[in-house]
């Protein structure tokens, strides 16, 4: 094989085994918390880590001392379960430098190494290597293999053009999310100070986060201020700080392609600066969520009593 083909097979084999790694993800996902998901960091269907263990696996089996045509299983599995484990420790740490964010995190099984990889993985993560080298690679290989250049090249050129356009738009996500933990971290810090003049002036225990965020409860909490002094600035402070939290907080569920993607890609993500904020948020998330079902529900159930005397 001359150098262009290798490096147009070596393309097509990374974005297709990332897309395979996309598939598998997506579908962990489904079984486990029961809807689908799009997991990874990207935007599209593709997880480039998948994509660099499997090359980088490819090439290392190709320098095994082997018995017949290929190296054992137990090699194999063994090669693979290090390899992989490097590339998962190194991509997650990498991540976390660029981003201040841990992006999975292996924090509650035993043996892990800074919450990056863990042993139960990497055994995983070996079995994997052996499906995929014994069985999956060579059905493939039989297909892709013979296929020429004047096809490799512009396929691999047009999913290249994607690619490199989603790591654009993902990384500005990322940032970008980063950005609204900042502030909403600020809305709650000042929100706090609020909430605890409140509490010194009725003489009651703290407002919950419910309260807060819930338009309802927080205008009954601020009733009880009447013929109280400074009620009426305090009153405007509270609600104007809640409505600001309740804002951004939605604005960042509708990023579908952003913020809200990323923290349903990675329910296990942790924030180096905004560890706390970060819980808080998905919290509030889910509290609006409810909320705003709850009224859905209400306005359809009031909707259908005021036709039933039409009918």
């Amino acid at each position: 094989m001359t150098l262009p083909e290798v490096a147009a097979h070596t393309l097509f084999w990374f974005y297709l085994y990332g897309m395979l790694g996309w598939c598998a993800e997506v579908i962990f996902a489904a079984l486990r918390e029961h809807r689908l998901v799009n997991r990874g960091f990207l935007c599209g269907p593709m997880c480039p880590i998948y994509g660099v263990g499997m090359v980088v696996l490819l090439y290392f089996v190709r320098l095994l001392p082997a018995r017949g045509t290929s190296p054992g299983v137990l090699t194999v599995f063994v090669v693979g379960m290090v390899l992989t484990t490097a590339i998962e420790l190194i991509g997650g740490w990498a991540l976390f430098r660029m981003y201040h964010i841990r992006w999975w995190d292996y924090s509650n099984f035993k043996g892990n190494l800074g919450g990056y990889i863990c042993p139960q993985f990497s055994l995983l993560w070996g079995l994997g290597s052996v499906i995929m080298i014994k069985a999956v690679h060579p059905l493939l290989a039989r297909a892709a293999n013979p296929l020429p250049m004047r096809i490799l090249v512009p396929v691999d050129t047009l999913v290249t053009l994607f690619f490199l356009v989603d790591v654009g738009v993902s990384t500005a996500a990322a940032i970008g999310l980063n950005k609204r933990l900042k502030e909403i971290d600020e809305l709650r810090a000042r929100l706090r100070i609020s909430s605890d003049k409140l509490t010194e002036l009725l003489g009651t225990g703290a407002m919950t986060a419910d309260t807060l965020l819930d338009e309802q409860k927080l205008q009954l909490a601020l009733a009880k201020l009447e013929s109280r002094d400074n009620a009426a600035e305090l009153r405007a402070e509270l609600t104007t700080r809640a409505e600001a939290l309740r804002t951004k907080l939605r604005d960042l569920d509708l990023d579908r392609l952003g913020a809200r993607r990323l923290l349903r890609a990675f329910p296990r993500m942790q924030s180096l600066r905004y560890g706390e904020t970060l819980a808080a948020t998905r919290s509030a998330l889910n509290h609006l969520r409810r909320l705003a079902q709850s009224a859905r529900q209400a306005a359809s159930s009031a909707a259908d009593k005021l036709r039933k005397p039409e009918e």
